[in-house]
């Protein structure tokens, strides 16, 4: 009996723990502003599953998950609504997407990564 009640607590840790790493390890938009930008900015992020509506201040950076396994047509799209009419709209699968925004809100460089891990680790500065 003892070790039916071993064996039921571990199942139970593992089931739990694999749960964690799936819902920790979703991709990953990095959003990174300018720390030379002198205005706060609004932007949203429209994925197939939600949409994010967040403000950015000079130098700040914000991490917002995506769907952990998205459909083959699943879609991004970033936009600056009342600051810049830049938008970003991506279709492919990726691990993370790192998006650099500059003064006016204008999207500089995106960087997009495919590997599992690139989403815990931020790119190269060039």
């Amino acid at each position: 009996m003892r070790y039916l009640k071993f064996i039921c607590r571990t199942v139970w840790v593992y089931f739990l723990a694999w749960f964690l790493f799936m819902w920790l390890c979703s991709p990953v938009v990095a959003l990174h502003y300018s720390a030379t930008a002198t205005e706060t900015i609004g932007f949203f992020l429209d994925t197939e599953s939600s949409i994010t509506k967040r403000d950015l201040s000079p130098g700040e950076s914000a991490f917002i998950p995506t769907a952990m396994n998205p459909p083959s047509d699943m879609w991004v799209t970033l936009s600056f609504p009342v600051a810049s009419r830049d938008v970003l709209h991506f279709t492919e699968p990726f691990s993370r997407m790192d998006v650099y925004i500059g003064l006016g809100a204008r999207i500089e460089r995106t960087e997009i990564r495919h590997a599992f891990f690139a989403r815990f680790s931020a790119p190269a500065l060039p």
